[in-house]
């Protein structure tokens, strides 16, 4: 089974994949239900704020694309907001105590990371990040 759909990147958005996401599992009985639409729910926030950062979003979209197959599932997330450096991508999977704050942001991708198999970034092009 595959999903793809195009969001605009604001809240809105964000419900309709929690919501969306949260049916698929339901429906398909998939494993792991919980994590499976926390770990979307958070790529999705990463997106829309790294887009509203940039600015100019009218006209821009995120791409969700869901995989699912003989127990392997692989989620993508395309976003036009530049992405991150190369040379910083481990850094964003890396716990360092020292800069640990209670805020609610910052630490996304670090649950992520803990929670799948694996967890890729790709630069695409200038603008497109996955």
């Amino acid at each position: 089974m595959e999903i793809t759909l195009s969001l605009l990147p604001n809240q809105k958005g964000i419900t309709f994949v929690d919501q969306m996401i949260h049916t698929y599992m339901t429906v398909y009985d998939l494993p792991s239900k919980r994590e499976i639409c926390f770990v979307v729910h958070e790529l999705m926030i990463n997106a829309v704020e790294a887009m509203n950062e940039t600015g100019n979003n009218e006209k821009k979209s995120i791409e969700l694309q869901v995989f699912y197959l003989d127990g392997t599932m692989k989620i993508t997330v395309i976003d036009s907001a530049g992405g991150i450096p190369n040379e910083h991508w481990e850094d964003f999977l890396q716990l360092d105590t020292d800069i640990i704050t209670f805020s609610d942001r910052g630490r996304g991708l670090l649950f992520i990371k803990n929670m799948v198999d694996e967890i890729w970034f790709k630069n695409v092009s200038e603008e497109k990040f996955l």
